[in-house]
């Protein structure tokens, strides 16, 4: 008996040994497999992005444009968008989101799902909205991520028929013998904010913003007399200008316009602090990839160099230069910075 026991005493710890051995090797296999798996699902995580990077655009994209038909930035946007076609293999559609000096295309730009199919088309006059709105829904230096910026364009201040000016000094003077107005593409857009600081220091001056959802409608009623004056992008009031509809009184930028050569520069009326051009800028949502904002930053930057498109913006009245993204976005930042500057200097306080 006492050897049965020392015989069942010893084979029994050897099979419990063995019992231990396969739950140490079934544990290590099933940890084996976890890892696996992770391993494979992480290998698949890091490849979708690269595989939808790589496959972009694969259906048409939309140019979400802050200003309605007939502006300035609307005529860059419908111009390259035709171009850019081919050269992403893709449509690229216009969507006019018009309204508070682009801040509603603006908040819809920066809230899109950041897969590039969604282009935000602006100019700095969304800077100027968003520092001068209590709560704007946005900031573009933090929202927005910039892929190209093109076709700057001076800011023209025109008179309507019937008003007895002909020069800014003229404008100036009527403004302090009666009240004056002039139409806007909207409030917190860069020609709104330039009147208003040209005129703040004007003693005894009277000119009364009447703001309107872009620039064609804004020169439409300057064009009827129903105000007096309209301050606004270059390109959609050349043809008005050229043809004697409107007044010509002022142009923004340093040197005169090519597109409205008889059309004197602030600067040279006496007025340079309302020196300044409005840019034309395309971006996308901050979260996009990198690689897809590169490929929309690369087409645009080719239709930029194109020498119909270059000839083209001339004629109608824009400069033909583009920036590229990463120093545009180093652009934006310090713009707002400067715009911030002027409207604390000149007592606007946000609403």
């Amino acid at each position: 008996m006492k050897l049965g026991r020392e015989v069942f005493a010893a084979v029994v710890p050897a099979k419990a040994g063995i019992h231990n051995h396969h739950r140490e090797y079934g544990s290590a296999l099933s940890r084996g497999r976890h890892l696996f798996c992770l391993t494979l699902l992480a290998t698949i995580a890091w490849a979708a992005p690269t595989v939808a990077e790589d496959a972009y655009p694969s259906r048409p994209i939309k140019l979400l444009v802050s200003f309605p038909p007939g502006g300035g930035i609307d005529a860059v946007a419908r111009l390259f968008a035709e171009k850019m076609d081919p050269i992403l293999g893709q449509p690229v559609v216009i969507e006019n989101r018009a309204g508070a000096a682009g801040l509603i295309a603006g908040r819809a730009g920066a809230s899109a799902e950041p897969d590039g199919y969604t282009v935000l088309v602006a100019s700095n006059s969304m800077i100027i909205a968003q520092l001068i709105n209590a709560a704007p829904g946005m900031a573009v230096e933090r929202d927005l991520q910039a892929v190209a910026s093109v076709a700057p364009q001076a800011n023209i201040i025109v008179a309507a028929p019937d008003l007895p000016v002909t020069s800014l000094k003229d404008v100036v003077e009527l403004s302090t013998k009666r009240p004056l107005n002039y139409a806007s593409p909207g409030a917190g857009s860069v020609p709104q904010l330039l009147v208003q600081h040209l005129f703040s220091s004007i003693p005894n001056a009277t000119m009364t913003h009447v703001p309107f959802p872009g620039a064609a409608p804004a020169l439409t009623a300057t064009m009827a007399n129903q105000t007096d004056t309209g301050v606004v992008t270059l390109p959609p009031a050349v043809p008005l200008v050229a043809s004697g509809k409107l007044k010509g009184i002022a142009v923004t930028t340093k040197d005169r316009s090519a597109a409205l050569p008889d059309v004197p520069t602030a600067a040279e009326a006496g007025y340079p602090s309302i020196t300044s051009v409005v840019w034309t800028a395309f971006f996308v949502p901050i979260k996009t990839p990198k690689p897809i904002a590169e490929k929309l930053g690369d087409a645009v930057l080719k239709v930029a160099a194109m020498p119909e498109i270059r000839e083209r913006l001339t004629k109608l009245g824009f400069e033909p230069t583009s920036i590229p993204g990463e120093q545009f976005q180093r652009d934006v930042v310090a713009e707002v910075a400067m715009w911030d500057g002027v409207i604390k200097k000149a007592g606007i306080k946000p609403q």
